[in-house]
């Protein structure tokens, strides 16, 4: 299968926070945010497998600065490791006042998706080419974060309740 670069994939979006995307305090909410991102990254997903692909998890999420009604949010989103079927995807988030620019950081996330077939089954993707020194790096680190995964998707399945 032949090997995609990031930059194959890359995927940034624009939103302006409306009303309907804020709580009382007029902050975009939480949830609106991860549906964003999730969105993001499954646009990375396909362009880079060019298959159905499914969000598997989401990391951690810590909001650094809250995003107001009338922000525009900005998300980048990039691919960063891959395995047989999964690959490891990253989204930054920032926020900018519209009427100064005033520009945050407000978080990374990092999303594994799976590649399916049609029968829902885990596929293979393509291979992820490694141009950089950062490219390496960010593979790298990928790769560790993806062996923590496995651990903790482990440790779920082994603590399933037995009534559901």
């Amino acid at each position: 299968m032949e090997e995609r670069t990031w930059k194959d994939s890359i995927t940034e979006l624009q939103r302006m926070v409306l009303p309907e995307d804020t709580n009382i305090f007029g902050n975009l909410y939480g949830g609106r945010l991860v549906e964003w991102i999730d969105n993001v990254a499954s646009i990375v997903a396909i362009k880079h497998a060019r298959k159905k692909s499914v969000t598997g998890s989401i990391d951690s999420l810590f909001f650094l600065s809250p995003v107001k009604l009338g922000d525009i949010v900005e998300l980048r989103g990039r691919i960063n490791f891959v395995t047989r079927s999964t690959m490891e995807i990253e989204v930054n988030v920032f926020s900018e006042e519209g009427i100064t620019g005033l520009r945050k950081f407000t978080t990374t996330a990092f999303l594994t998706y799976v590649a399916i077939d049609d029968q829902g089954k885990a596929s293979p993707v393509p291979g992820l080419k490694l141009e950089t020194d950062e490219d390496k790096e960010r593979f790298s680190e990928g790769e560790k974060r993806y062996q923590v995964r496995k651990l903790n998707l482990q440790n779920v399945k082994a603590n399933i309740p037995e009534k559901v």
